[in-house]
């Protein structure tokens, strides 16, 4: 733009622009030019009458400063730099306005505004996968609703192109929003519009996804984690976990919520070994406490927040047949007779078995191959239990030969006479052997001082 100084245009000197002026600015020029002239041409002094012609006869006047004509032409002066000051600045303003480049492509464009209904109704005709629901630990796999759409944000319109190939776009945001009965996935998303002017509307873009987020809806399924308990402990300890691998769920407590929270399990498991040729069992039982929360990203997190100390408990072994065989053993030696040899009435013997009461008289001879019956099944009163010996005995009483089964107890002293002891397995009944306690089954009896019973 040209500048113009206003002092040297109202002496009439002038610096003219390089180019020739053409077209509006010569008309602005010419029109300053003829403003200017016919200011000069009012300020021009014009032949005065004299004062006689103008006022008629009056007194001499006193001399003055400043003559009449000198102060009327500076008053003049001043208002023709006034005048001429203002149409310089009336030339430079149009002057700056008719200079400023012009894009001859550049129009003033009326678009239609995009609508909420607009941005609804492109919502509604999106077309969005699910996200992937497998990712999520422990969460049910049902199929998700949705997505339904909402916290929808219009943005003001960008223009994206350039001069020559103008494209605006506006964008759309959201909130997506899938679920299922346990889980609840939102992912932020945004829909872009591009403004068609042959067709004077927005015409939707491809839709853009961003980071899910998921919250649960449900608590997670202790089953479903014990199923993998093997897995969570030896990410927490390979040695604990192969030590109690693949035990025995003993009990379990559970107490879980949408927040997460502890499941309190307790193990066995049972393991065979071999030393030194011999086999042990060995009984390993722990209880340990696994720690549920949530992630928004990989759903339920599975943690051990407590492993208690492993218990060993060992046991040998017993081969079947080298059992019966001990068995049979001891079954043999349990029927070998205990020979007392030459006995005779009054010798304390000690023997040990089951203590009965007095019955199945019949029976009791059979056993001891002797009868008596000249004497009755309890000796008159006298005897109160049967002790049925626990190894035959073999004795020569008095010169005859006896193999017995039982023998006749007599505890005439006890409170109770015996009664309590009925049934017992008596280790030692000690006492004297005594004609006077013989009975039909038994061809004498021990008068009992001492009993031990198990």
């Amino acid at each position: 733009m040209t500048e113009t100084d206003p002092q040297k245009d109202a002496s009439g000197a002038s610096n003219a622009p390089t180019g020739a002026p053409t077209g509006t600015n010569r008309a602005a020029r010419e029109a300053a030019a003829a403003f200017i002239q016919s200011a000069e041409t009012a300020g021009a002094p014009s032949p005065s009458p004299t004062a006689e012609e103008a006022y008629g006869t009056v007194g001499e006047a006193q001399a003055q400063n400043v003559k009449k004509g000198h102060k009327g032409a500076i008053v003049i002066g001043l208002l023709i730099c006034a005048l001429v000051c203002a149409g310089v600045a009336a030339f430079l303003f149009t002057h700056g306005n008719l200079t400023r480049p012009v894009d001859p492509n550049q129009e003033s464009v009326q678009r239609v505004p995009l609508s909420d209904a607009r941005v609804l109704a492109a919502f509604d005709e999106v077309t969005m996968d699910p996200p992937d629901i497998s990712k999520y630990a422990y969460v049910p796999q049902d199929a998700l609703i949705g997505p339904k759409f909402s916290d929808i944000v219009v943005n003001e319109p960008v223009d994206l192109g350039v001069a020559t190939n103008q494209v605006v776009e506006c964008t759309a945001t959201a909130t997506a929003t899938f679920k299922n009965k346990a889980i609840e996935i939102t992912v932020p998303v945004t829909l872009p519009f591009e403004y068609s002017e042959a067709g004077e509307t927005w015409v939707p873009g491809d839709l853009t996804q961003g980071t899910p987020t998921a919250t649960p809806l449900a608590s997670a399924n202790a089953s479903e984690i014990l199923a993998d308990l093997d897995t969570h402990l030896m990410n927490y300890d390979a040695t604990y976990g192969e030590a109690i691998a693949e035990a025995t769920i003993v009990k379990t407590t559970a107490e879980l919520t949408i927040d997460g929270g502890p499941i309190n399990v307790s193990l066995s498991k049972t393991l065979e070994s071999e030393e030194d040729g011999k086999k042990f069992n060995e009984l390993r039982t722990c209880d340990i406490v696994l720690a549920v929360s949530w992630s928004p990203e990989a759903g339920w997190v599975v943690s051990v927040a407590d492993a208690g100390v492993i218990d060993y408990q060992r046991n040998e072994i017993v081969d079947p047949a080298a059992e019966a065989a001990a068995q049979a053993a001891v079954e043999a030696a349990n029927s070998k007779p205990i020979n007392l040899g030459a006995v005779k009435f009054g010798d304390t013997v000690t023997l040990s078995g089951t203590l009965q009461k007095v019955e199945k008289e019949a029976e009791l001879s059979k056993g001891n191959n002797f009868t008596n019956k000249n004497a009755s099944a309890n000796a008159d009163g006298n005897v109160q239990l049967v002790l049925k010996l626990a190894r035959p005995v073999d004795m020569k009483l008095n010169g005859t030969t006896y193999h017995l089964t039982t023998i006749a107890v007599a505890v005439s002293g006890l409170d109770d006479n015996g009664k309590s002891l009925i049934g017992k397995k008596a280790t030692e009944v000690k006492g004297p052997l005594e004609e006077n306690f013989a009975t039909s089954w038994s061809p004498a009896g021990i008068k009992a001082l001492e009993i031990h019973v198990e």
